[in-house]
């Protein structure tokens, strides 16, 4: 039998392969929450790269169809990178949304099968949401070896049974919810505290984009002029030293 393996697949085993290395001691530059204890699965925070790069991860929440595509035309008019985390039921409601956003050059990684926390489910219940998770973006496009689970609410458990199925878990380094008051201030203050390798979270709510769009507006120009480039987690990965 032929086996055929797309460049986006292989992409994929290389990137989840230099995490399986980071769990077994290697040194591959991925700063995590508990650095000195190699032996346990922690999220991902940030990335020890040499780019002068910001990663972008973008949570569907409960969030209206429109709200998601505004969230889209806001990425691309701010020529950002994002990698999208919504649920089962979201990708199978609404595929050619996604297919849109994927086309436009995105990627997707794994969430829950609903908009639900995962943290209490038992592990045989979290193995059989990230089936279905995965098995409904599957049918679209393959996604890249991230999870990030509703709300970000993670357990031991959940993240063990996440890589065990190639998936490791992001908790991203800065909320773009911090983001108030004025937009070019608040912009300006959270762009100055910003170091390559970081992972900035926004999400699209029932409520819209959290930050709000002039909000990424103002932030995207401050970093792009500072010289960083807002980039998918993948291209974050591929940086490291």
């Amino acid at each position: 039998m032929l086996i055929r393996i797309t460049p986006r697949h292989f992409q994929r085993i290389a990137l989840f392969a230099a995490f399986a290395l980071v769990v077994l001691g290697a040194r591959l530059g991925v700063a995590v929450r508990e650095p000195a204890a190699t032996a346990k699965i922690t999220p991902l925070v940030r990335v020890a790269t040499q780019e002068p790069a910001i990663g972008v991860m973008v949570e569907v929440f409960q969030a209206a169809p429109d709200a998601v595509d505004q969230c889209l035309s806001v990425l691309l008019e701010n020529e950002m990178g994002a990698t999208w985390f919504c649920s089962a039921t979201f990708a199978e409601s609404q595929a050619d949304l996604i297919q849109k956003i994927i086309e436009a050059g995105y990627e997707f990684g794994l969430s829950g099968t609903a908009d639900r926390a995962m943290d209490r489910l038992s592990y045989e219940e979290v193995e059989v949401n990230l089936s279905r998770a995965r098995d409904a973006l599957m049918k679209i496009s393959e996604p890249m070896p991230f999870f990030y689970p509703p709300s970000g609410r993670f357990n031991t458990e959940l993240i063990n049974a996440a890589f065990e199925q190639g998936f490791y878990a992001v908790k991203g380094s800065v909320d773009g919810k911090t983001l108030r008051g004025n937009p070019e201030k608040a912009a300006r203050k959270l762009g100055d505290s910003l170091k390559p390798g970081d992972i900035l979270i926004i999400r699209v709510t029932k409520k819209g984009m959290v930050p709000k769009p002039e909000y990424v507006h103002e932030l995207a120009r401050y970093v792009q002029d500072r010289g960083f480039s807002l980039v998918t987690l993948s291209s974050l990965i591929r940086g490291m030293r």
